[in-house]
């Protein structure tokens, strides 16, 4: 693998062996994700020839927008995977969890259990670009006391930490593990976003990656690859996914 200064290393020359991607949106019609089942097969195929060996897809539950439950989700899930096979989409497993916005609906859902964990104890939890939530210590509170993880989906989005990295500091401290989205580091959202996500890696608050991807414009942009000056780095944090095997 080389990383030439300047130069942009595409996406599958920097995806290490056997990666699991923990964030996407590939359940069709459920949230704000794909459409067709057919459009989820196409992206499913792109990362199975990527050598993603993975995928744990997240749909959004989000009071009022996308009020998912585990059984929209488990269904949609199970749906999907029975057209995988007969397109020849065989060798990338796919299971399913989703992400939680940190809302009143997930404060009832947390009281009484009605989670589908990412991995073991981990759950994938976001707040509001435009700012934190209220009672997120309760929150924080309840998650604990329910016994799972929280990680919490792309930390460099929220523009009202950007000047703060103490409130991140507190996060960490009080339980958080931190997922950054890849697209971030592409561009897809802006280049205060892109560099924002690089000073989180540098400054180590970065555990797990994802792709977050929701279609096939997205697919394309990814598949362009990195900066090569960061390509190593993200190789390095793409590896700490493993432990969701």
């Amino acid at each position: 693998m080389q990383f030439l200064l300047n130069k942009k290393v595409p996406f599958k020359e920097i995806i290490p062996e056997d990666y699991i991607d923990i964030h996407s949106h590939l359940i069709p019609g459920i949230d704000d994700g794909v459409k067709t089942i057919y459009q989820s097969a196409y992206i499913l195929e792109q990362f199975e020839k990527f050598g993603i060996k993975k995928v744990i897809t997240t749909p959004h539950i989000m009071q009022d927008v996308w009020p998912n439950s585990s059984h929209t989700i488990t269904n949609g899930l199970k749906e999907l995977k029975e057209v995988l096979p007969p397109l020849g989409i065989t060798k990338i497993e796919l299971q399913a969890s989703a992400e939680y916005m940190m809302d009143d609906l997930f404060y009832k859902r947390i009281k009484n259990n009605d989670i589908l964990p990412l991995h073991k104890d981990f759950i994938l939890v976001e707040m509001s670009t435009f700012s934190p939530p209220m009672n997120l210590s309760e929150i924080l509170f309840e998650i604990k006391l329910a016994g799972y993880i929280p990680i919490l989906a792309h930390p460099e989005r929220y523009s009202f930490y950007q000047n703060d990295l103490k409130k991140y500091d507190k996060l960490k401290e009080s339980g958080f593990l931190f997922q950054l989205n890849l697209l971030s580091l592409s561009g897809y959202y802006g280049e205060q976003i892109k560099s924002f996500g690089k000073k989180l890696i540098d400054l180590g608050y970065i555990d797990f990656t994802g792709s977050d991807i929701h279609n096939y414009h997205q697919l394309e942009t990814l598949e362009k690859g990195f900066d090569s000056k960061m390509a190593k780095k993200i190789t390095s944090l793409m590896k700490n996914n493993a432990i969701f095997s």
